[in-house]
C-alpha cells in the first residue's frame, strides 16, 4: 500500500516537472491604463490585452506592450532642396497615436520612431517637388498634400495622425561650394 502511494506521488511529481518544464514559470505582468499589448505563445500572437494584471508563462509566452498615449513630433531648422535648386528651411509640429496595436508592434523595433520618420519623409517629398516661386502661393495645398500622404502611410503602420502643421517655412538660396571656392582662390591670387 505504501509502495503504491510512493509510486503515485513520484509519478505526480514527475508529471508536474514535465508540465512546468514545457509551460514555463508563471509570472504576472501589469499593464497601466494607457498601455495595450499582444500576448505571444511560442512566437505566435494569441490575443490582444488591455490594462490590468495578466499571467504570462515565462519560457513559452511573451507579452509585448506599447504606450497608447499620443506621440509628439517636433523638428525645427530642417533644410530641403527645392525643385529649382533653391533650399527651404522648415519645421514641423505634429502628433500621432496608436490605432492598431498589432500593426504598430510589427512595424518597427521601436514603434516610437515610425511617426517621425514618416512625417519627415512626406514633408521632404512634397517640399522637394515645389519651386521657390510656387511655394509661397501653394503653401496650404502642399500642407494638405503632406497631411493626406502622412495619414495614409501612418494608417498602414497602425497609427492615426492627430495633428500636423509647418511651424516654420523660409525659402533661401543655396551657396554653391564651387562658387565660394572660386572666390577664395581669386582673393588669394
Amino acid at each position: 500500500m505504501t509502495g503504491a502511494i510512493v509510486l503515485l506521488f513520484s509519478a505526480a511529481l514527475i508529471g508536474l516537472a514535465v508540465y512546468f518544464n514545457d509551460r514555463g514559470k508563471p509570472t504576472y505582468v501589469t499593464l497601466l491604463e494607457y498601455q495595450r499589448g499582444i500576448l505571444y505563445r511560442r512566437g505566435v500572437p494569441v490575443r490582444e490585452v488591455g490594462c490590468g494584471k495578466h499571467r504570462v508563462w515565462t519560457g513559452t509566452e511573451l507579452l509585448v506592450h506599447a504606450d497608447t498615449r499620443p506621440i509628439s513630433i517636433s523638428f525645427e531648422n530642417q533644410v530641403v532642396a527645392l525643385q529649382d535648386g533653391h533650399s527651404a528651411l522648415y519645421g514641423i509640429l505634429a502628433s500621432a497615436q496608436i490605432q492598431d496595436i498589432r500593426k504598430v508592434i510589427s512595424s518597427a523595433r521601436d514603434y516610437n520612431h515610425v511617426p517621425p520618420a514618416i512625417l519627415l519623409r512626406c514633408t521632404r517629398l512634397h517640399l522637394n517637388a515645389c519651386s521657390q516661386s510656387s511655394l509661397p502661393m501653394t503653401k496650404e495645398t502642399v500642407v494638405n498634400k503632406i497631411t493626406e500622404d502622412a495619414k495614409t502611410r501612418l494608417h498602414a503602420a497602425g497609427f492615426e495622425l492627430i495633428s500636423f502643421r509647418l511651424s516654420q517655412l523660409a525659402i533661401g538660396t543655396v551657396k554653391r561650394q564651387d562658387e565660394s571656392a572660386k572666390k577664395e582662390t581669386s582673393t588669394l591670387a
